[in-house]
């Protein structure tokens, strides 16, 4: 029988590449669930755009919010929008909500009795993100003098 004769640094060399193969055996399966979870927790930014105008026919008394969810350069449907609205005395509060239609678009009928400050929130979903518009002051009607 012939004997061999290996050197320490062989032996050393092939101890530190099992030990390789086995930590990397060993992290693989928790680098790919972290991999797969964050793939699914992906989701689509999104923006609001928000422009107001006053409804004609109301003496100024009436504005309208007009609000087009974005992601990713097309419009969200279905989407739930909230509107908030604060005075110079309050904190920003809910006073209304609804669901874009087919191309992002919501709208919402204000009558402010003193300056008011709005802005349009989307909570987010399953697949976007949330996100808020600008915030867009309203004055009330004035008062003619007669």
């Amino acid at each position: 029988m012939r004997s061999t004769r290996v050197s320490a640094l062989v032996r050393f060399g092939s101890v530190a590449a099992v030990a390789a193969v086995a930590v990397a055996g060993a992290l693989a399966p928790v680098t790919a669930a972290s991999a797969a979870s964050k793939h699914h927790a992906h989701k689509a930014p999104t923006n609001i755009l928000v422009k107001a105008h006053f409804v004609r026919g109301s003496q100024h008394k009436s504005d309208v919010i007009n609000g087009l969810l974005r992601s990713r350069h097309h419009g969200v449907a279905g989407a739930t929008i909230v509107l908030e609205s604060r005075t110079a005395k309050t904190k920003f509060a809910v006073v209304a909500s609804a669901t874009t239609g087919v191309h992002g678009q919501v709208s919402f009928t204000v009558t402010p009795a003193a300056k008011t400050a709005y802005k349009l929130i989307f909570k987010g979903d399953a697949t976007h993100r949330a996100s808020h518009s600008a915030v867009i002051i309203l004055s009330a009607p004035k008062k003619h003098k007669k």
